[in-house]
């Protein structure tokens, strides 16, 4: 080659473009061969996190399955650790030491204590609700990463978990029989009533006061009157609410798989001597529907006459003596637990009221007290039970036409409620009045009590 023509041959090498691909190819190799091996190793770890999230669930349910909710929250822990390194010991890939709190990080909290994984009990032996939190850090092992000093990526993730177990109650039931309940549940009832009875709504059952004419024509009391026209008062329907809420119990226990008890109590007058006082229809038990059938023994007042419950005693027609009632209901309450099935511990305890309110025992004052004494109440509450009430309105207009009642009674009807309520447990008070579904009030209160059942300490 001459060297007059080697600036042209320069410059035709540097211009020819033929080969440059196979070049290019050649230095992309390198980046494109690291970034499809670092792909692969994302994958490998993103199917190593949702592995280990896996894990993680099964071990916070571990802490709480029903068995483990009968133990401590520090075995419930001991569990979910036991659960989850045995999962994870030969998972390929995976950098963990679970003994480092950073890593593995194991909550379970109760209501036995505020502390997490506490060997402490309640005094029932367990307590109901419980959460269980698992967070885990760890890194996942890359295949091709090391090379460019990646050795791992890092991995992790949160679980929580909740449970709650259905507690064991007794309900004890007290059915107002008293006179003023064995009024009509229904407008039309009351309409029929006082067309029958010369303007009375209320269906007393006097036998020797037979003062109007049935349907039959026979003449008998207010009651025979209300019964021969299939008028249906307060009192019935209450029984029938009763027998609805048994029916219900039942089939919450078998779902809720608890064990429900029931007892079933009447109450009017508080002497003795009355056919009406203070009554144990069913003692507490099992058979729920042996409750419902004595349901149907809830009789409203009977009175020889006005005033007097037998020919031979007298009583002012005290005839709703609610501290009496309170007071021999809370003899027959025996103390409760928490409702777990622990050895030596009781079902927890929730009394329901039916009731249209009205005191009326003693008449210090010529009058009746009307507002239920609020403390006897507490008594029963501060013994660890709740008090649930169904109030059956007692209207102003059930006494019209009655001038006594108008004087002594009607003003001071403002202090029913107020002292029902303060009776109550809260979010255990309802209240129906006239053309409304006393069965279906009942089961609803009944649906509350049991959702908001909860572990006492």
């Amino acid at each position: 080659m001459k060297l007059s023509t080697l600036p042209a041959t320069l410059r035709r090498f540097v211009g020819d473009r033929r080969g440059n691909v196979l070049m290019i190819m050649g230095f992309a190799t390198i980046p494109l061969t690291f970034s499809t091996g670092m792909a692969v190793d994302y994958v490998r770890a993103a199917r190593l996190q949702t592995k280990m999230n896996a894990i993680a669930d099964a071990a916070a349910l571990a802490a709480v399955t029903t068995p483990m909710m009968s133990k401590t929250s520090s075995e419930g822990c001991a569990a979910a650790r036991r659960m989850f390194e045995n999962q994870t010991a030969d998972l390929d890939g995976l950098v963990i030491d679970t003994t480092k709190t950073a890593q593995l990080s194991i909550v379970v909290t109760d209501n036995a204590s505020s502390t997490s994984c506490s060997t402490t009990k309640a005094s029932s032996s367990v307590s109901y609700n419980r959460t269980a939190n698992i967070t885990w850090n760890a890194q996942s092992t890359n295949a091709f990463g090391g090379i460019l000093g990646m050795t791992s990526i890092p991995i992790g993730g949160t679980t929580e978990t909740k449970a709650a177990v259905a507690p064991n109650i007794d309900f004890y039931i007290m059915l107002d029989t008293s006179g003023s309940m064995a009024f009509p549940s229904t407008s039309a009832g009351i309409t029929l009533l006082r067309s029958k009875t010369n303007g009375c709504a209320f269906a007393c059952h006097s036998t020797a006061d037979a003062t109007a004419r049935d349907k039959s024509g026979k003449v008998t009391d207010y009651y025979g009157v209300a019964t021969s026209y299939d008028i249906p008062l307060r009192v019935d329907e209450a029984r029938k609410a009763v027998q609805s809420m048994m029916t219900q119990a039942t089939s919450l226990a078998a779902n809720n798989k608890a064990k429900y008890r029931a007892a079933l109590y009447s109450f009017a007058a508080a002497d003795t001597r009355a056919n009406n006082s203070f009554k144990s229809l069913a003692a507490m038990t099992a058979t729920l529907s042996t409750v419902s059938t004595a349901a149907n023994n809830a009789q409203t007042s009977l009175y020889y006459s006005n005033g007097c419950p037998t020919s031979s005693f007298c009583n002012n027609d005290t005839d709703t003596a609610t501290s009496d009632a309170f007071t021999k209901l809370n003899s027959q309450i025996q103390t409760p637990g928490n409702g777990t099935n622990a050895a030596k511990d009781k079902p927890q305890g929730i009394v329901f009221i039916v009731t249209d309110g009205m005191r009326d025992e003693y008449r210090p004052n010529g009058r009746p007290e009307v507002a239920i004494d609020t403390s006897l109440c507490d008594t029963i509450k501060n013994r660890g039970l709740r008090i649930a009430i169904l109030y059956t309105e007692f209207l102003q207009s059930s006494m019209d036409g009655d001038n006594w009642s108008q004087s002594n009674v009607v003003p001071y009807l403002p202090q029913i409620e107020p002292a029902l309520q303060t009776c109550a447990s809260p979010g255990l008070y309802y209240k129906v009045t006239t053309d409304d579904d006393i069965s279906a009030a009942l089961n609803r209160l009944f649906q509350q009590a049991v959702a908001t059942a909860h572990i006492t300490q």
